[in-house]
């Protein structure tokens, strides 16, 4: 499994912030793949690569990271992430109290369905198969 010190140094060499050094766990890392910054450095640099995301997949699944995890059905997740084609996402959004963060990259497959309220802010890394049903109370952002 790839450290967690060789993934933040090709980030910081990638121009990736210099603040991104107090990580310290895969938690720590999650949270900051989550990030306004990060989704950016993600999105601009299409990093991690897949390659990289599956050999770190045991250290980030626990924080809903899905690498090439098959299908997983989901609800109300804060922040949940789909990366690879052998990962597809049946996910469900009732929970209105907060704005929750779908990652979809390398080629993943989500179905977002949302309603009563919910906000879904769906960052879609490349060009991934997403399918969206929502009611008119909800919100999807991109």
């Amino acid at each position: 499994m790839e450290a967690i010190d060789g993934i933040l140094q090709k980030a910081l060499s990638m121009g990736a912030c210099a603040k991104s050094g107090g990580v310290t766990d895969w938690k720590t890392l999650v949270w900051l793949f989550f990030t306004p910054q990060g989704i950016e450095f993600c999105e601009k640099n299409n990093f991690p690569t897949l390659e990289m995301f599956k050999q770190i997949k045991e250290g980030v699944e626990p924080y809903n990271v899905f690498v090439n995890a098959g299908t997983q059905k989901r609800s109300n997740d804060s922040c949940v992430a789909f990366i690879g084609p052998k990962s597809k996402g049946e996910l469900i959004y009732d929970d209105n109290s907060k704005v929750h963060k779908v990652i979809v990259m390398h080629g993943a497959q989500v179905d977002i369905v949302t309603r009563n309220y919910a906000v879904v802010r769906l960052i879609n890394i490349g060009n991934n198969e997403v399918r969206k049903h929502r009611d008119k109370t909800s919100l999807i952002l991109e």
